[in-house]
């Protein structure tokens, strides 16, 4: 099968032709953990908005809480959590972006480009990769919020959007259209891995925190790895895709974008 073996290879994050650059990048990813963990913006409790949502979180508690004479006592946010959860979005997306800029560098040296090309590449596109997300990002909240298995097939569709973007300079409605053209019979061996890849990571770090408290020091620095290696290796997996469909193809895909 043209597409076994992706997710072990999507962990050797370490093999790149210039293995500094894979190395920084990690130890960026690490330090941005490390430092949003140990020194985040605004309020990180969140404790009255886990006690509310325990207390109705079933359909029927909601509903006998309405019918009952006792009325619900929605939580208190404060501004302090709001800039939080900015905050949190925000290195989220940064996140994304340093994956996608492993992607990229990754599918860089398949084309024959050297790690400054790539990254020059990378960066003159960024304003339209932003736009991009832009787009998609408020559907997909509302889309998760609602129906979260869906994402499942939403997110394969669009899987190579940021590297059509990045690399064949595709404006964000054409990679959407041909991301999910390129992906047609492949999206469940994307799904799969991504599944396959998002469980290691919550088991990497269920394992330590077994023996560690989450907001210890060596808790943090473990998520801070757990984090750094799990994010470069959504980008290699990017990335190994990419080039099996598109740069070295095994199997007949649609044109590039003119």
């Amino acid at each position: 099968m043209i597409f076994a073996g992706i997710m072990i290879d999507s962990l050797k994050i370490d093999r790149l032709e210039k293995r500094w650059a894979a190395r920084f990048l990690f130890l960026l990813v690490f330090a941005i953990s490390v430092c949003s963990d140990l020194w985040p913006l605004g309020d990180p409790d969140l404790s009255r908005i886990y006690k509310f949502a325990e207390e109705y979180s079933s359909v029927s508690a909601a509903v006998a809480a309405i019918s009952s004479s006792d009325a619900i006592v929605l939580p208190v946010i404060t501004n302090e959590n709001m800039i939080y959860f900015l905050f949190v979005l925000g290195i989220m997306f940064v996140l994304i972006l340093i994956s996608i800029l492993y992607a990229r560098l990754y599918v860089g040296e398949k084309s024959g480009q050297k790690p400054g090309q790539s990254v020059f590449a990378y960066i003159r596109r960024l304003p339209v990769l932003i736009i991009f997300f832009a787009l998609i990002m408020i559907p997909s909240m509302i889309l998760f919020s609602l129906f979260p298995v869906l994402l499942l097939f939403v997110i394969p569709a669009l899987f190579f959007s940021p590297i059509l973007i990045t690399l064949e300079k595709a404006n964000p409605i054409n990679a959407i259209i041909q991301s999910y053209r390129l992906t047609n019979g492949i999206k469940l061996p994307i799904s799969w891995d991504i599944i396959l890849l998002f469980l290691l990571y919550q088991i990497s770090g269920g394992l330590y925190l077994i023996f560690l408290p989450a907001n210890s020091s060596a808790g943090v620095f473990l998520n801070g790895f757990c984090t750094a290696f799990f994010i470069l290796a959504f980008g290699r997996m990017v990335g190994i895709f990419y080039d099996r469909v598109r740069i070295h193809p095994v199997v007949k895909t649609p044109g590039p974008i003119h």
